[in-house]
């Protein structure tokens, strides 16, 4: 009955449509690329002289016409006055069907028949008002399969990205998958990633690079993707989203996998972002993706946190995610804006990751091996300044285990020594509390010069 859905949307987008033509393999308003390249080839131009004309190269024109680039709004004024295009054809270019949904359809040849048919019915307007009730009579929207949780501060990054783009884009999403998989970090798509007004294709090179650093210092799994549906306003993953996730998670043995749709209502300068969670079981046969209920944790994910404070992903700028308020989300059909958890517990293992990233720079500085002692408040971190001489570190159990004190001790003669603690340091800012071990051993050692 999906499919059926996605024929009605289609019957309803075409009617929006003007000066539309109906054929086998023809049948949509040409794209911004496909008019520019025609145009320019009526005119006998070279991509150099079109270049010439609008002030760039011949490859950035190769690229336009390859819909590799999209031009921006002053270069299309630009395009369309060099080679006469009506600012009409032009609106016309930005209306158009996705690739997978195109392909969908001209494989069906009776389905042609019938949107052709429609297209010339004069009582198109009512049959179209009829099949959508049905539809809504025969097709209850799917309960949601399960719950998928995500922190505040990826939520928001979403919705950053996505409405900070005029067209289709997208990242990817790691997290844990656990009784209740939890997105503890969603990130902007690659510097190579493919974006226009229908269509967003991941940057795979960056996808793996990002999935070896993630999965190697925090032992997280990549879920999936996140995109935005500009356009067609779709809620639910088209075939060829469907077929990319299915491919991936057999590729890595993965039994279910997470995927968001994002859509965008409202103005264009604050727009109110719609998530669309969805879950792929593939443990068993079942109809495809299934809807999940969204729980927000409140607040920055630790996985974020602790990527800025050690400076990491400079590309993923990943301060921006507190430029769209979470009262301008909306979670799948709901009203009001999603409400937070009261209070949110950072796993065990991402304590015990930050905490093994700080022994290991400690280490390193030190010299020599760090201790670890779990006790009833938090832990103690020990590092060796140099002979008997020692450096404690004692942090907090709750997230982001703030340092509570910093004691010099020497075990030989058994005395301890409290040392100058900086303001608000935490286990994640591990430069900041190699900078203390640095102090410590450098005040060390200038006493030993003056006792000599």
């Amino acid at each position: 009955m999906s499919r059926f859905i996605i024929i009605l949307f289609i019957i309803i987008y075409l009617q929006r449509l003007d000066n539309i033509c109906i054929r086998c393999h023809d049948w949509v308003v040409p794209e911004l690329a496909e008019v520019i390249k025609n145009r320019r080839l009526a005119r006998d131009w070279s991509l150099k002289e079109l270049g010439a004309q609008i002030g760039v190269t011949p490859a950035y024109v190769a690229d336009i016409e390859a819909s590799r680039r999209v031009p921006s709004a002053e270069l299309k004024t630009k395009i369309a006055t060099a080679l006469g295009i009506s600012s009409e054809e032009l609106d016309a270019t930005e209306v158009r069907l996705t690739p997978d949904l195109r392909e969908w359809i001209e494989e069906r040849p009776p389905l042609i028949g019938l949107l052709r048919s429609l297209r010339s019915s004069p009582e198109s307007d009512m049959l179209i008002q009829r099949l959508s009730r049905f539809m809504s009579r025969r097709t209850p929207p799917k309960a949601p399969a399960g719950l998928l949780m995500i922190w505040e501060s990826e939520l928001r990054a979403i919705a950053a990205e996505a409405s900070a783009w005029s067209i289709e884009t997208g990242g990817d999403l790691f997290g844990r998958w656990n009784e209740a998989p939890t997105i503890l970090l969603a990130t902007k798509a690659g510097p190579n990633a493919e974006r226009n007004n229908a269509h967003f294709r991941l940057d795979v090179d960056y996808l793996r690079q990002l999935s070896g650093v993630l999965a190697d210092d925090w032992a997280l799994r990549y879920f999936g993707d996140w995109h935005s549906h500009h356009r067609l306003g779709l809620s639910s993953p088209s075939g060829g989203d469907q077929k990319r996730i299915i491919s991936l998670a057999g590729r890595n043995q993965f039994t279910a996998m997470a995927e968001i749709i994002v859509t965008l209502e409202g103005t264009r300068g604050e727009p109110f972002v719609r998530i669309h969670p969805w879950l792929y079981d593939l443990s068993m046969r079942n109809d495809g993706p299934l809807p999940l209920r969204l729980k927000v944790l409140p607040g920055m994910s630790p996985i974020r946190q602790a990527l800025i404070s050690r400076k990491l992903l400079p590309e993923q700028d990943l301060a921006a995610w507190d430029k769209v308020p979470v009262q301008r989300v909306r979670v799948g059909s709901e009203v009001p804006p999603p409400a937070l958890e009261a209070s949110s517990e950072v796993d065990p293992l991402t304590r015990e990751k930050a905490l093994t990233h700080l022994a290991e720079a400690l280490q390193s500085e030190s010299g020599d091996e760090v201790e670890q002692h779990i006790t009833g408040f938090g832990s103690i971190l020990v590092a060796r300044l140099t002979g008997a001489e020692y450096l404690a570190f004692a942090l907090s159990a709750a997230w982001p285990m703030t340092v509570l004190d910093i004691h010099r001790m020497n075990r030989t003669s058994g005395t301890t020594e409290p040392q100058k603690k900086p303001t608000n340091l935490v286990a994640t800012d591990v430069d900041g509390i190699v900078k203390a071990f640095k102090a410590a051993k450098a005040s060390k050692e200038s006493g030993d010069n003056v006792d000599n």
